[in-house]
């Protein structure tokens, strides 16, 4: 039997999670320099995704994760072409906190940046590929590139000009930013902060910085006895990871205060897992920060001295977009290059107009579905109240017509 690595890894609604408790340390190698280190990366579906070469030899697609703990490729079929990569065989526990999944663990490979940049870590590799994460991206993931492997440097996340700087700990912080400390767990960095509820209450709550989370803000439904759900609540689609899909519900909190700065009508999602492992992470965090909220920022993370260096960007003050359809739409097919359903609200624009799971998109306001693609499409569904949207789908290979009217139910 192989060793177990207790891991769970989720792609949380449109984000990543990653925890790791080993008995055993999986440390990367770098040697920092005395210039920044630029790394390009796109920025799709609210996903940061990194262009790294293993060995300099294969392309892979990694999503650039603060949330992780551990560099984690999602099939085998990569590393198989080198000779004794593999140390042993592990287990990795699947997003809901229970599944246990076969993997392995690599010796340390090289993973390059261009001509600018590469280092030395060791892998966990799934045995097989239980994520949907390329699916609901748009286009094929190989895996999750975790931050911490950069914890020698100061680093500098531009979402705007969508670059990762690799600053020398001898840059200084521009005097316009604002200073935050963080708490480091597991090479992971948590925000102790507060949100505030409609009802006027305030909570003071522990946050995982994750930039492998495509979403605004996660919290443990559960995880305090003092913990206020908002009355607007539906249910909802979180995310799809290792071993499965998540869902839970979404709503509004009132604001978020991030550093000195409060976010307004902040729109949350809600898990609720019970499982031994779940009931450990609630003792760290309440839940997450993703890209929706972190974008709105400048930021630089110094894992060494525990700091958070925070401005406003020009996203700032923008409202917070969300879905107003009730469906997710997901890509299909082997190319991805089909759109179908995913999970449909109960009682939503897109149910009360007969729309159901794995139902195929064709045409989008007598559009060509082939004409557009996944980020245009989600923008769509997420224009102004009242804004209509007629389909055309297919079901069980017969065509059926349909409309309705965007409208937001939190």
């Amino acid at each position: 039997m192989g060793r177990e690595i207790r891991c769970c890894a989720s792609t949380i609604a449109l984000a990543v999670i990653c925890t790791f408790a080993c008995a055993e340390a999986l440390s990367a190698t770098s040697i920092p320099t005395e210039k920044a280190i630029r790394i390009p990366f796109r920025y799709v579906q609210s996903f940061i995704l990194v262009d790294v070469q293993i060995e300099r030899l294969l392309p892979l697609k990694l999503i650039f994760d603060t949330g992780a703990e551990h560099t984690i490729l999602f099939d085998r079929q990569v590393t198989d072409l080198f000779e004794n990569i593999y140390q042993r065989e592990i287990r990795v526990i699947g997003s809901d906190l229970q599944t246990e999944l076969p993997a392995l663990l690599s010796v340390p490979v090289s993973l390059s940046f261009g001509k600018a940049f590469q280092y030395q870590t060791p892998l966990i590799i799934l045995q097989e590929n239980n994520t949907s994460i390329s699916r609901i991206i748009g286009e094929n993931v190989h895996g999750i590139l975790s931050a911490s492997n950069f914890s020698n440097y100061l680093i500098q996340i531009d979402y705007s000009g969508k670059w990762i700087y690799l600053h020398p700990r001898s840059q200084k912080i521009p005097d316009a930013f604002h200073e935050v400390d963080l708490n480091m767990y597991k090479n992971k960095p948590y925000l102790e902060t507060e949100i505030a509820l409609a009802n006027g209450t305030r909570q003071s709550v522990q946050l995982l910085i994750d930039t492998g989370a495509s979403l605004s803000l996660l919290l443990y439904r559960d995880s305090t006895d003092r913990f206020a759900i908002p009355k607007a609540l539906v249910p909802a689609y979180l995310g799809s990871g290792l071993g499965g899909l998540l869902t839970g519900y979404v709503g509004k909190i009132d604001a978020l205060r991030v550093g000195t700065y409060e976010l307004r009508e902040v729109v949350s999602h809600y898990m609720m897992v019970e499982t031994p492992l779940a009931k450990a992470e609630k003792q760290v965090k309440n839940g997450l920060i993703g890209n929706l909220v972190l974008e709105r920022f400048h930021l630089y993370l110094d894992y060494l001295h525990s700091k958070l260096y925070l401005k406003p960007s020009r996203k700032f003050d923008e409202e917070m977009p969300y879905d107003k359809s009730g469906m997710l739409v997901i890509c299909g097919g082997a190319d991805l290059q089909h759109y179908m359903v995913g999970f449909v609200v109960p009682g939503s624009p897109a149910f009360e107009a007969g729309i159901r799971e794995s139902d195929e998109i064709l045409r989008v306001n007598g559009m060509p579905a082939s004409m557009l693609n996944l980020g245009k499409l989600n923008a769509l569904l997420q224009k102004r109240d009242g804004k209509k949207i007629r389909l055309v789908m297919r079901r069980n290979n017969s065509k059926y017509k349909c409309s309705f009217l965007l409208r937001s139910m939190i």
